[in-house]
């Protein structure tokens, strides 16, 4: 039987990034196998970047649904951080 399941449509925290060069090549990646997808606190970290405190991370939001692939994608990138 298949069931809905409502957080598979909410936005949900995949990866979070102190370096917005390498969120924006997360972002590129996903959006590239067709996983749609933002950056949140983006001007907030622009503004004031804070550094490692976790106030300035860059949170990279995808749908529940895309998180497992998500997760695939960006671990291949081999970010040296990760």
């Amino acid at each position: 039987m298949l069931r809905y399941d409502k957080t598979d449509n909410e936005l949900v925290v995949c990866r979070e990034f102190i370096s917005d060069a390498e969120a924006h090549i997360a972002e590129a990646a996903l959006r590239q196998e067709g996983i749609m997808c933002v950056i949140d606190n983006e001007l907030f970290s622009r503004i004031y970047p804070i550094g490692t405190s976790g106030l300035g991370e860059l949170r990279l939001m995808v749908f529940g649904r895309d998180l497992d692939k998500a997760n695939q994608i960006i671990d291949s990138l081999n970010f040296s951080g990760e």
